[in-house]
């Protein structure tokens, strides 16, 4: 029985790669196996076989639709307002105020992150507006962060260094509060 399966597969793939092959070839060899051909062979019988041809109607394959051009990626940028670069600040509170502004407008899932002396402060906010309290006197860097929901940077500014000076230093940590 498998062998009269080996047989008709090999006899199906004959048909199947050869379109214009009608006829196919059978003998059996000294061992007793049925071979089959699409080229005559000494002592073969030719055996007529009817092909189907290949459909012809409609395409071969199916169009895909044209690629979507892909949006350029908005640069954005990102540029700190107040205060300025070695600007010195007198507050004997340690209050600093920072403002920011973006080019273009940032989206709505989008918001900015403080970072002053390579820590963020506070929260995400939809304002790039923040009032640090209680900063340690002293040289500060400060940059602000275009960041999408996730807390990923889109763009930043440049870092800025300020000065504080306060009549009073005292001991603690910066607090932070955005959107203000």
């Amino acid at each position: 029985m498998n062998k009269w399966l080996i047989v008709l597969s090999l006899l199906m793939s004959s048909v199947a790669s050869s379109y214009a092959a009608d006829t196919i070839y059978q003998w059996v060899d000294e061992n007793g196996i049925t071979h089959f051909s699409d080229r005559p062979q000494q002592g073969a019988t030719p055996l007529k076989v009817e092909v189907t041809p290949p459909a012809t109607t409609g395409p071969l394959v199916t169009p895909r639709q044209p690629l979507k051009k892909q949006q350029k990626a908005i640069k954005y940028q990102v540029n700190i307002t107040s205060p300025n670069h070695e600007q010195t600040i007198r507050d004997n509170q340690g209050k600093l105020d920072i403002s920011a502004t973006t080019q273009p407008a940032p989206l709505n899932n989008m918001g900015f992150k403080l970072i002053l002396d390579g820590i963020p402060q506070g929260q995400i906010t939809p304002i790039a507006n923040f009032q640090l309290t209680n900063i340690d006197r002293g040289a500060h860097t400060i940059k602000v962060q275009l960041v999408d929901e996730s807390g990923k940077e889109i763009a930043s500014s440049k870092s800025i260094t300020v000065f504080l000076h306060r009549a009073n230093a005292s001991v603690g940590g910066a607090t932070a509060s955005g959107g203000g």
